[in-house]
């Protein structure tokens, strides 16, 4: 009763096999690795960010991103190659190549003018012929010139290639060099169609004495292109990378693209191994639930609670990535998961659920580097934080630890990750957001998993034992002795408790509320009686014990009045079982004849935990060691056991899981306590008056 299990057992068909727990357990994992790998692999809905086109929303850096834009990097470093001038050598073939040009143009001019006397027209044209890249007014003037002209031109023309060959020159400055050389030969001493001949021959022979050298070229590109340091594209966590409507650059995309604030999805075998990473990751939970936590291994509830806590936390991860894909991480309630699985199930598996969560934060793109360990040391200081917090009030303080912790990692996190103090500021600003996030939706959301999965938690059962609790309170003023009879058999279940392993804390609770159904008719049970009369005296047998067994009726009524938790309305049902009330059913059998014992018998289950067992030992021992005149160590033990030894020949404790070993600690530790309480005590004489010396 009170557990998902027992819930699943009642409406289980009638073939059986889903009530299995094989079976339970095989569809609750099948389920669960479904849905914790659907927030992977589905995508987000399409952003419609296009180059060139207007933005649709504001898009904000989600955190601090820097990377090479290699675009840019390529571009600038094409554009510094180019900017390198060619490297050039100097050609010294080039002089003595346009001095042989000019020199053999001079030669066959010589040759052919002795012609011109003959067939002045011939001659020209075949020279024309020979050279077509001279003007025929320069040939004919040559040939026409007197011999001392001609010498003169000669040695002019070989003397201004020499000139202007000898300075060292690129194609590029070819024009200039041309214009120098017709300067200098206007002022040769030559009549005017002679000069031109001569500059045109020249100028004809001239090429560029520096040469390209395209080895030496090419390496010093590349030289210049190594020196420019790649373009680093730098966007802070909070900054705004383009507004709505305003068009979208390929920088901006890259960065939004880098981000992760475009689609969520990815290529296929990129989505399997997030798959396989995510199912590696769940794994290692259970194997560690398995291994170090056999308990919660085998209660089905505590799974789904587990499975619920985790799937919850990715799926809304998700959800918030998808509408605000560029939040802080470290606005969310990042601990909140860890928090609840600690309250709700224990220490040790608030630890597992942090590790799968920060997992998955990273599988998700959420975090990763500095502030992936920041998550995973947030979530363990909150574990460690609610495993002090022992009632719903102290909340208040384990929120403003998680405010101060929250705010501490996120700024030594991001400043961490190479982010200004500035950022850090503002990174820090959103962790105490999140610390009060989680400390308000754990106040908020951890009754509601106490009612879906009826779990009792630590914090519940503590409350529970406070005097100041309504029914706590009615027992005391209404039942006394029925109070006082329960604290100390909390205090031996407690003590119990702790010498098995079982659970301390439901124990001694359970047994403060186990007689709480003694507050309907508080005078028929002897320990509120207080020296007045028995009712029990004016009734019959039958009707006596019809009373005293309707306690636990009637304790269930008003435990489920003040909605107690079903672990502790288990102990007040179980607490008797169906053992026999023997004094009125051997005061029946002496006086009314013929007794039917199932009619003396409680009507209710045996304990089925060992924290039940406990408490029904607890009870009876506490009541029949009262009895014990002179209660010395041996004869209490002899009560507990004899006692214990009933209960174990009559049935009761075959349910409660309870070893032998177990019983024996039992009654070691029971012993000592009741001895300690019902010790013999020392009559003290009474004080004799002293008689007044000024008596008469």
């Amino acid at each position: 009763m009170g557990r998902l299990s027992d819930l699943l057992r009642r409406v289980r068909p009638s073939a059986g096999w889903f009530g299995s727990r094989r079976i339970r357990r095989a569809i609750l994992a099948v389920s669960t690795a479904v849905l914790v790998t659907l927030p992977l692999v589905l995508q987000a809905p399409p952003v419609g960010l296009v180059e060139g086109e207007p933005a649709p929303r504001t898009f904000r850096a989600n955190r601090t991103v820097q990377f090479v834009d290699e675009a840019a990097t390529d571009l600038v470093r094409t554009q510094a190659a180019a900017s390198v001038e060619p490297v050039t050598v100097f050609d010294p073939g080039v002089v003595a190549e346009a001095r042989g040009d000019v020199a053999a143009t001079f030669d066959l001019l010589r040759l052919n003018r002795p012609l011109m006397s003959e067939e002045p027209t011939v001659t020209v044209q075949s020279l024309v012929t020979r050279f077509p890249q001279y003007e025929e007014e320069w040939i004919a003037a040559l040939l026409e010139a007197d011999d001392p002209e001609f010498g003169r031109a000669e040695r002019s023309a070989e003397q201004l290639a020499t000139t202007v060959l000898t300075r060292r020159f690129a194609v590029s400055e070819r024009d200039a060099v041309l214009e120098q050389l017709r300067e200098s030969a206007d002022s040769l001493p030559l009549v005017r169609p002679v000069r031109e001949a001569v500059a045109g021959i020249v100028e004809q022979s001239v090429r560029p004495t520096l040469t390209v050298d395209e080895a030496a070229t090419e390496a010093a590109r590349a030289a210049a292109a190594d020196g420019i340091d790649p373009v680093v594209i730098i966007k802070l966590a909070g900054e705004n990378i383009v507004q709505r409507g305003e068009i979208v650059s390929a920088e901006q995309l890259e960065i939004i693209r880098r981000l992760g604030l475009l689609d969520q999805g990815g290529s296929i075998p990129s989505l399997l191994a997030l798959m396989l990473l995510a199912g590696v990751a769940a794994a290692a939970a259970v194997a560690y639930i398995w291994r170090f936590e056999r308990a919660v291994f085998d209660d089905t509830r505590d799974l789904a609670l587990i499975s619920v806590l985790i799937v919850g936390a990715l799926w809304t991860t998700r959800a918030i990535l998808w509408f605000f894909p560029e939040i802080s991480v470290y606005l969310l309630p990042v601990p909140l998961t860890a928090m609840l699985a600690t309250v709700l199930i224990n220490a040790r598996i608030g630890l597992v659920t942090a590790v799968v969560t920060a997992v998955g934060g990273v599988l998700l793109g959420f975090a990763g580097g500095s502030s992936m360990v920041a998550m995973l040391v947030w979530s363990t200081l909150s574990v460690v934080a609610m495993s002090f917090m022992t009632q719903r009030s102290r909340l208040f303080y384990v929120g403003m630890f998680l405010v101060g912790s929250g705010a501490s990692l996120a700024w030594f996190a991001t400043l961490a990750a190479g982010a200004p103090p500035g950022e850090a500021l503002s990174a820090a600003a959103n962790g105490a957001l999140g610390g009060l996030f989680s400390a308000v939706l754990g106040y908020g959301l951890l009754p509601f998993f106490e009612t879906v999965f009826r779990v009792t938690t630590d914090i519940r059962l503590i409350e529970l034992a406070s005097p100041t609790h309504p029914l706590m309170r009615r027992l005391m003023v209404e039942a006394p002795g029925t109070y006082s009879h329960s604290v100390i058999t909390g205090n031996l279940a407690e003590a119990g408790a702790e010498a098995i392993g079982a659970n301390p804390l439901l124990a001694r609770v359970g047994a403060y509320y186990h007689d709480v159904g003694k507050i309907r008719r508080p005078g028929f049970f002897v320990e509120n009686q207080a020296g007045a009369g028995n009712p029990h005296d004016e009734t019959t047998p039958s009707l006596s014990a019809i009373i005293i067994t309707a306690h636990v009726r009637e304790g269930l009524e008003l435990a489920r009045e003040h909605r107690l938790p079903p672990e502790i309305i288990d102990i007040i049902e179980q607490h008797h079982g169906d053992t026999l009330v023997s004094y009125f059913y051997n005061k029946a059998t002496q006086s009314e004849g013929p007794v039917t014992e199932a009619d003396y018998r409680y009507a209710f289950s045996r304990p089925q935990s060992r924290e039940a067992a406990l408490v029904m030992l607890a009870d009876s021992t506490e009541a029949a060691v009262r009895a014990v005149k002179k209660p010395t160590l041996p004869r209490v033990e002899a009560a507990v056991r004899r006692v214990v030894d009933g209960k174990v020949a009559d049935g009761q404790l075959h349910d409660s899981d309870l070893t032998l070993a177990d019983i024996d600690r039992i009654v070691q530790v029971y012993s000592t306590m009741l001895v300690s309480i019902y010790h013999p005590r020392i009559e003290y004489p009474e004080a004799t008056p002293r008689r007044s010396e000024y008596a008469n």
